[in-house]
């Protein structure tokens, strides 16, 4: 009669010490082997606390410019465009021809996605939530990282590790001194071969998401990345030239494109920062035939 109580205890603490070893080896799993590993850990999370307050108080916004299409990597197209867009996700933009004329509308008011064909006279509309603006630029990209992209912000995608590397240029380093006090012109054209970083944002089991670029002195965001989760290019924005508005870094010359080498530069030509916007401005309307 007391075996089976003395295997009952025995399994009782077999089954706690099983417990007891994978809740160590979870915790321990988390901890940091190197103290580089928390500098490492730190560094990422201050640089993403500052890329979300960039241009934090910048709310609304219009500009004026011109717009060339790429096809892989060759300019197929230019034409004139305007844009109004509100934080965090409202936005129109009007392609027009030479002659000043609506050629193509597109707007987000937060809840539906709105295309107009003027020439065509066709219209479009659907739900915002997980839709693209693919049919107007021919990429994935959504609304509110556009509005997040002309506002001089990125728009951090959710990530469960974050880790930031070393960028060195081809060929070894630069011979550019990074200086803390050094700014861009507003019209300096970022250097391809300056070093700076990249800071790496993962999901799940280490899949990568994200990639922003950062120069020498990480402030400016060169070239931000986004991915599909199975490590395909979604598509990248890179911030060609930077420009101050009224106390706030945005686009001069920008550029969003896809792996196959479609998409479009945008050249802004004006820009006027916390403009009075009306919400009806971001829905559109079937054109009148």
């Amino acid at each position: 009669m007391k075996y089976p109580a003395y295997t009952r205890h025995l399994t009782t603490i077999f089954l706690i010490g099983i417990f007891l070893f994978l809740s160590c080896s979870s915790i321990t799993s988390r901890i940091p082997e190197k103290p580089g590993d928390l500098k490492t850990l730190s560094e990422a999370g201050e640089l993403i606390s500052y890329l979300k307050n960039q241009n934090l108080h910048l709310k609304t916004f219009k500009g004026v410019g011109r717009i060339t299409f790429l096809e892989n990597e060759k300019k197929d197209l230019t034409t004139r465009v305007a844009w109004v867009g509100s934080i965090p996700d409202r936005l129109r933009i009007v392609l027009r021809s030479v002659s000043g004329q609506p050629v193509l509308s597109f707007a987000s008011d937060g809840q539906w996605l709105y295309l107009v064909n003027h020439t065509q006279g066709k219209f479009y509309k659907r739900r915002s939530e997980n839709s693209t603006m693919k049919k107007f630029f021919s990429m994935p990209v959504k609304s509110d990282d556009i509005v997040n992209i002309l506002a001089g912000r990125v728009s951090v995608d959710n990530f469960d590790s974050a880790v930031v590397i070393k960028n060195s240029p081809p060929g070894g380093r630069s011979n550019v001194t990074p200086n803390r006090h050094t700014a861009l012109s507003s019209r300096e054209e970022p250097s391809a071969h300056e070093d700076g970083y990249i800071l790496v944002l993962k999901k799940g089991w280490g899949d990568t998401c994200q990639k922003i670029y950062l120069d020498a002195n990480k402030k400016q965001v060169r070239k931000v990345e986004n991915f599909y989760f199975t490590g395909d290019l979604r598509y990248r924005a890179e911030f060609k030239k930077m420009q101050d508005i009224e106390g706030y870094r945005v686009p001069s010359r920008l550029v969003l494109s896809t792996d196959d080498g479609s998409g479009f530069q945008l050249d802004v030509d004006r820009y006027w920062a916390g403009v009075s916007v009306s919400p009806s401005l971001f829905v559109l309307t079937p054109p009148e035939q």
